[in-house]
């Protein structure tokens, strides 16, 4: 780049993978201004870190910002000595940061620094001053320095001691301060263009002149303010004083705000102290500095203490509203706007934070007397008082927040011990580099509280706390309900005031580990003890000082099935966004959670997306409100849900989840008594049961519903002598049987009735088909196939189901029964269908979505089960429901990000707007069968066609088995390798416990990949895949990065280039393009080009890099350094 040439740059936060190019940029004058540094360790523990880079992404300049100085000084006690050191000036943690690192290209030195001063003023809005230290024997006139001026020390003081010498740069240097006036009507022409370039609905409800009726409408109780920059109007202000307090009480809980009324003598606490925000505009170059209004505006209103504001939820917060505290609505609340409320103490700038006293702790039980867990954080804070430690002897600290010589807010915080776990089990290396965070650096937060009125300065608190701890980490554990902490190895928490400040961390996957044949090469046991499984949360230096974008928008799910799960887990864990109102309609709310009973496990089967575990580390309940209902009808011109109880749930978005479930079965009608066939019965038009419904029939749809048998065999089955008619063929009939067997029921009382079908069994395998109906047989249960269900009691009306009748291609079936459990065809509820059809969106046997899941209103998406696919996309045979649901919940969030989150990009519809989604996950299932067999699939997305017409495919590839169903001893493992070599299922059946997290890995693995398979397997050498997949050298394959790894190593393959300038892939492509089939001769010489080409090299880096960086989980194999 030319010195003279004007170049376009754009700021971004530093990103670790920008160490390499800010290496390039440092230069003589760095390491004369900074010392020798080492940049990965500069952006790691920076509060700021700014890099500048050219429209082509090239790094011009790099500046680190810190919260303390690069001097000879403790970090906790800088504040102290520049008070003390200098008088011109008052920096405090609150208005000050330190440029601990700048480096720029040579030409561009004072320009980029300018513009990276300006961007951290912008981003920082409480800063006034930006502190740099140079060392004393530093040159003088360096372009870095003419942006800086000397700050003169006191007369008194020895500048040696300092070690260098202090400048600082102003913000109003880079960003005026707004000086604010009252409004005139001369300003309408400069505000206009503000107001159109915002909104154009104001002119257009109220005409081309509305801001001068405002502005001439002013009174007592009608104020308006202007910001004002060199003359010109940037900014302006509406405020009025006519608040209906009592109609804001109705919709939000204002009690934590004294109800927005005097806190003051009896005589006056019933009067307002409020006004209200009524229109906010200001040009974007000046939005950092829109809190400049609140002081003037609290000067008009000297006598009111409030000041609130309204926004509709589709508006996203703007940064005066950041400076608000928001109020929680009510429970019952449908209001279309939030509330936010500013006091006039939240002005005062004199906030400080410091290691708590012996004499905080009455202010400290004035701020957590009506907060939940108080007892123990006051607990905490006497043992802090009277140790500085527990009496196990780990470190306790307890911070106070302190103004004008009030406690405003308390943090208690002890040393992390378990900081090996938590790298384990939790991907905090998402946000931190591990190895760049020394041991004591680690802190687990155990309480936090903040008065309300100063809720704004939370990060702050939060920034000072690590400052002040010399920490660098801090994590917050929120354990389910049902667990108590108490009785676990953890000490108490309390609910803390900041969790929406944190990050949520998502938790790895874990491999099981066979600890009898790794023996002491197993990991250490701070890796794999149990603990109880609890959500866990995350704050490091970098992001105290990176703002969280709120979303207002109120997001409704419908259905908790596993799509609708995936779906809220993706938008809850984005770490920069915070959505504030997602909602979840479900009939019996979130899945079970740790402290449920876990005897559904058994009865009903599982797909292996979530187990109770993952509800745990989820924690949803945190982030999302649960309505515990139904869905009965959509309006979607008001947008809004009916639900089955009454409640108005209104929405912005609404996500469609509700999936299928199993149904009450709707008998034929036909009379037995005529010896009728199923042939001869005429069709029933009728898909929903209609009539009374005996007590004793019964649908297992949820955990719930296995409760509520579980209770119902105890208190009546288990004592009488009928038997449980089990109609349908689906996996769960099978896996319920189990149950009951399981349960004490004797398989003598069991009847299976299975209706007829021209699909595939639920296993699509005769072996195990076999298998299972001789369980069956052998646990005394008696099983009819291919039987209508045709009466309930002689179509007689009765509150219990005394008897039903079946009809078949031959004789009928007249069984007597106790209870009907029914497990047809999973169809789509009867109600959600409804409220989806009266509201007209297009249903067409399952409702209509496009690729990007939305259906014919804009408004509405779906997926899952209940969906398909538009008829233009000619994927009639292809819905949701022949994939993975956790992956097409994924990918339906992620289509929806966009609208909310600016650094997303919607998808391009070019050439693949008539294609659909590409689903590459497995569709799993899993369960106990009868005969106590545990069962696991593990298949590729397929049409329900059957295994033998699939094995007659000339593509099909081939089958490697060992065991056979029934063997007890090594049981029966079915693997299927696709013509790529592939594993594309994989089927179990054994009494022993399946490593199902393990095995469900091996999808998708090329066979190579587990140590030549097929080749072992064809010399005899394996006889049983579950010990072989048991043997050590496999634990890699399992590890939650290993797929991480496949594709750095495809990477490497594609990119890297020998000596011929031709990467392994071209080289692969070329062959490929002269002939479909490799020759023994290509293949040769291709061998023989990786042997020698760089990318062997760079790939056994890789794979040795993988195995050191992770050796925590995988230290069973060797170095290098150990041979």
């Amino acid at each position: 780049m030319d010195e003279r040439q004007e170049v376009v740059l754009t700021a971004r936060r530093t990103e670790s993978v920008d160490a390499p190019a800010i290496e390039k940029l440092i230069s003589s004058v760095t390491f004369e201004l900074f010392g020798r540094v080492d940049i990965v360790r500069v952006i790691e523990k920076a509060n700021l870190a700014v890099t500048l880079v050219s429209s082509d992404e090239e790094v011009v300049a790099s500046g680190a910002f810190f919260d303390y100085p690069n001097l000879a000084v403790d970090q906790a006690k800088w504040e102290k000595l520049f008070q003390e050191t200098f008088q011109s000036i008052k920096p405090t943690p609150l208005n000050s940061l330190f440029l601990n690192f700048f480096a720029s290209k040579p030409d561009y030195v004072q320009g980029c620094a300018s513009e990276i001063l300006r961007t951290v003023f912008n981003t920082a809005s409480y800063i006034e001053y930006i502190f740099l230290v140079m060392p004393t024997n530093a040159q003088e006139g360096l372009p870095l320095q003419k942006l800086f001026n000397a700050v003169k020390c006191n007369d008194n003081i020895d500048k040696e001691n300092l070690n260098g010498t202090v400048h600082v740069c102003y913000r109003f240097e880079h960003m005026p301060k707004l000086h604010m006036r009252p409004a005139t009507v001369e300003d309408h022409d400069d505000l206009t263009p503000i107001f159109d370039e915002q909104s154009d609905s104001l002119i257009n409800s109220y005409g081309d002149f509305f801001l001068n009726d405002l502005i001439e409408a002013e009174d007592d109780e009608n104020k308006c303010l202007v910001a004002d920059v060199n003359g010109a109007a940037v900014g302006f202000l509406s405020i009025s004083t006519n608040v209906n307090v009592e109609l804001l009480s109705e919709y939000f809980d204002l009690s934590p705000f004294n109800d927005l009324r005097k806190q003051s003598s009896s005589n006056t606490s019933d009067r307002a102290s409020v006004f209200c925000v009524e229109l906010f505009c200001i040009d974007e170059k000046y939005e950092a500095r829109s809190m400049d209004f609140l002081p003037a505006a609290f000067k008009l209103f000297a006598d009111k203490d409030y000041c609130v504001i309204t926004m509709p939820h589709i508006v996203n917060e703007f940064p005066l509203v950041q400076e608000f505290t928001r109020v929680t609505p009510k429970a019952d609340a449908t209001t279309s706007h939030e509330l936010y409320v500013f006091h006039r103490w939240g002005l005062i700038r004199t906030i400080s934070i410091r290691p708590a006293i012996s004499e905080d702790f009455n202010g400290i039980q004035n701020i957590v007397a009506n907060i939940s867990g108080s007892d123990v954080l006051l607990r905490d804070v006497e043992q802090y008082s009277k140790a500085r430690r527990d009496q196990d002897g780990q470190e306790l600290q307890v911070f106070v927040a302190e103004c004008t010589n009030q406690v405003i807010g308390v943090a208690v915080l002890r040393q992390e011990e378990d900081i090996e776990f938590i790298r384990a089990h939790y991907a905090v290396e998402d946000f931190i580099y591990y190895n760049y965070h020394q041991r004591e650096e680690h802190a687990h937060l155990f309480h936090f509280t903040v008065n309300p009125i100063f809720r704004h300065y939370t990060r702050h608190f939060l920034k000072e706390v690590l400052r002040l701890s010399h920490k660098s980490c801090l994590y917050y554990s929120l354990y389910p309900k049902g667990v108590d902490p108490n009785m676990s190895a953890t000490k108490k928490y309390s609910v803390i005031s900041c969790l929406s400040d944190l990050v949520p961390v998502r938790a790895r996957r874990q491999v099981i580990y066979q600890e009898d044949i790794l023996g002491i090469n197993a990991p250490s046991k701070k890796v794999l003890k149990k603990e109880e499984y609890y959500a866990l949360y995350h704050l490091n230096r970098k992001l105290t000082l990176e703002p969280k974008l709120i979303i207002n928008a109120r997001i409704v799910v419908v259905g908790a099935s596993d799509t609708g799960i995936s779906f809220l887990e993706r938008f809850c864990f984005c770490p920069h966004l915070h959505f504030r109102n997602i909602s979840i309609i479900s009939p019996q709310g979130l899945p079970n959670d740790i402290g449920n009973n876990g005897n559904d496990i058994e009865m009903r089967p599982s797909s292996c997306c979530y187990t109770k575990e993952n509800y745990a580390h989820l924690s949803l309940k945190t982030w999302i409100n649960v309505v515990e209902d139904k869905m009965v009808a959509v309006d979607r011109a008001d947008k809004i849900i009916s639900t089955l109880t009454g409640h108005q749930v209104p929405y912005d978005y609404l996500v469609l989840c509700c999936g299928e479930q199993f149904q009450i079965a709707v008998p034929s009608g036909a009379d037995v008594n005529t010896l009728v066939t199923t042939a001869e019965v005429p069709r029933s038009r009728d898909q929903v049961h209609k009539g009374k419904l005996p007590s004793n029939v019964f649908t297992i749809n949820s955990h719930q519903d296995v409760q509520d048998t579980l209770h119902w065999i105890e208190t009546s089955f288990a004592y009488s002598e009928g038997k449980a008619v089990i109609y349908g063929a689906a996996l769960a009939s099978y896996t319920f049987i189990q149950g009951m067997v399981a349960c004490g029921v004797p398989g003598s009382r069991l009847v299976m009735v299975q209706p007829p079908t021209n699909l595939p069994s639920s296993f699509n395998n005769p072996e195990v088909d076999d298998l299972v109906e001789n369980s069956l047989e052998n646990a005394d249960v008696t099983l009819y196939k291919d039987y209508t269900l045709a009466r309930w009691n002689h179509r007689e009306e009765s509150d219990l189901l005394k008897n039903a009748s079946f009809t078949s291609s031959n004789k009928p079936l007249m069984l007597e029964c106790q209870a009907f459990f029914c497990f047809q065809d999973k169809k789509v509820d009867y109600q959600a269908y409804k409220a989806i059809n009266d509201s007209c969106l297009v249903y067409d046997g399952k409702l209509v979505v496009d690729k990007e899941f939305l259906t014919n209103d804009p408004a509405i998406r779906a997926a899952g089960p209940l969906t398909k696919f538009a008829r233009r996309y000619h994927s009639e045979s292809w819905t949701h429901a022949n994939f993975n649901s956790k992956e097409v919940g994924k990918l339906l969030a992620e289509s929806m990000l966009p609208l909310f989150d600016p650094t997303v990009q919607p998808s391009a519809n070019g050439k693949d707007a008539s294609l659909v989604p590409v689903f590459k996950e497995p569709k799993i299932n899993s369960g106990l069968l009868p005969g106590g067999f545990n069962y696991l699939y593990v298949g590729k997305p397929t049409l329900n066609i059957r295994l033998d017409s699939l094995m007659a495919q000339p593509d099909y590839g081939y089958v490697l088995t060992t065991g056979a169903p029934g063997d007890e001893e090594r049981g029966y493992f079915r693997l299927h390798i696709n013509q790529y070599n592939n594993i594309e299922t994989l089927t179990c059946l054994c009494k022993q416990d399946i490593d199902v997290s393990n095995l469900i890995c091996l999808y998708g693995i090329h066979e190579r990949y587990l140590n030549n398979l097929c080749q072992r397997y064809s010399e005899g050498l394996i006889t049983d895949f579950y010990s072989y997949f048991k043997e050590s050298w496999c634990v890699a394959l399992f590890h939650d990065r290993f797929k991480d790894l496949r594709a750095e190593i495809r990477e490497i393959l594609s990119n890297v280039k020998g000596h011929d300038l031709e990467s392994m892939k071209d080289k692969v492509k070329k062959l490929i393009d002269e002939d479909l089939e490799l020759s023994p001769a290509d293949r040769d010489s291709l061998h023989s080009s990786y042997m020698k080409s760089p990318a062997r090299t760079e790939i056994e880096k890789t794979l040795l890099n993988f195995l050191t960086y992770n050796s925590a989980h995988l230290p069973m194999y060797a170095k290098p350094e150990m041979v």
